[in-house]
């Protein structure tokens, strides 16, 4: 699962699929950070990764032509629910 399908209100650092072959299931797992405040955005889960548009084309690539990282992305929360204040 890509980090930006994360439910990052929940604390969830990692998510995988378990396959029950006897029930033929896929079972959802996912890794949660314990955190008493999770109405808050936890920024130090989440550090800036790469986001999902290529810095160079494969015909770019192909000539030898290296750049850096295109975007970097955080998954903050569009939304970010209010605490109360």
């Amino acid at each position: 699962m890509p980090k930006r399908g994360l439910d990052v209100m929940g604390c969830e650092v990692f998510r995988f699929y378990r396959l029950i072959a006897v029930k033929d299931l896929v079972e959802p797992l996912s890794m949660i950070v314990p955190r008493k405040k999770t109405e808050v955005f936890q920024e130090d889960l989440y550090p800036l990764t790469a986001g999902n548009q290529a810095a160079v084309t494969a015909r770019e690539w192909l000539l030898g032509i290296n750049r850096g990282l295109s975007e970097n992305t955080n998954p903050t929360p569009e939304k970010s629910p209010s605490g109360p204040e």
